[in-house]
């Protein structure tokens, strides 16, 4: 059996034991018959790490080992993940959750719940989705309606495109307002082979690059694709063009790489823990 516990104010796997980089389930050498993922002392659970236990229980209950995810004692935080559909994704899945006595919310600031797709017809169904409860909500969103949306639009073909996950991807488009403010947090993430493989694809680049955190530093230039077709590799290059603005923000996990982007700072890409696929997650204020 395995056990993950994330720390209680879980932001994305990067934050996770590195103990647990070991057990990517989409290697055939996964061998764990029962996977528990413990989130009971977690006091806050953002979009990212919401899609990782969406995405890693995907990948473990393909390899048909049992799975079980223990939710969290507040309340708050269990009737904010039945909201935006983390539960019901993962009862279908067949892993054990319970979720008695968690009341329903109406998820009034969920601008897109977290949603399962595969293809590029999906994504751009999704899109669409995303596009009509910006302009229905009341989500202060005005002429950031299309500024979300084309991002999030984006980060949904490549995943489409791109990640050749057996689990398909998983999106969320969510508003939150604070004291200080508000901001729109757009989400996908899938179980595919992450950037390095898809860069492999290359043969230009397959003597380039090495390591995940290699790939993501070639992947955010302009016209790089594992494609070869100079008319590909623009996507993720014009997103991490268009969150250098004021209090915008992108963080890309692959493998056991990472790379964030802010309006004053760009890290270098980095090794961190394992995320197995990729995840992107944009934050533009409102």
């Amino acid at each position: 059996m395995l056990k993950i516990v994330p720390p209680p104010i879980f932001r994305h796997a990067g934050e996770l034991s590195p103990r647990f980089d070991t057990h990517d389930p989409r290697d055939e050498a996964f061998a764990e018959d029962e996977i528990i993922v413990d989130l009971r002392e977690c006091e806050f659970i953002y979009p990212a790490a919401a899609l990782w236990c969406v995405t890693f229980l995907s990948l473990v209950r393909l390899r048909g080992s049992a799975c079980r995810l223990l939710v969290p004692k507040n309340m708050g935080v269990c009737v904010h993940l039945k909201s935006i559909d983390v539960f019901d994704h993962l009862l279908e899945l067949g892993v054990n959750v319970d979720t008695q006595g968690i009341p329903e919310r109406d998820p009034g600031n969920t601008v897109l719940p977290v949603t399962r797709f595969e293809t590029t017809n999906d994504a751009e169904n999704l899109v669409n989705r995303t596009f009509d409860s910006l302009q229905a909500g009341n989500f202060a969103a005005g002429n950031l309606t299309q500024i979300v949306t084309e991002l999030f639009a984006e980060l949904a073909l490549n995943a489409a495109q791109h990640s050749e996950s057996p689990v398909g991807s998983f999106a969320c488009v969510q508003f939150y307002e604070y004291e200080t403010g508000s901001r729109f947090t757009c989400t996908v993430a899938d179980g595919g082979i992450g950037i390095l493989a898809s860069l492999h694809r290359n043969p230009v680049l397959r003597n380039r690059v090495f390591y995940d955190w290699d790939a993501l530093s070639l992947a955010i230039r302009e016209r790089i694709s594992g494609t070869g077709d100079p008319h590909r590799g623009i996507g993720l290059y014009g997103v991490s063009e268009d969150v250098r603005a004021p209090g915008r923000a992108l963080l890309i996990h692959s493998g056991l790489g990472s790379l964030e982007i802010r309006e004053d700072l760009e890290t270098d890409a980095r090794r961190t823990r394992l995320f197995p696929g990729t995840l992107v997650t944009l934050r533009i204020p409102a």
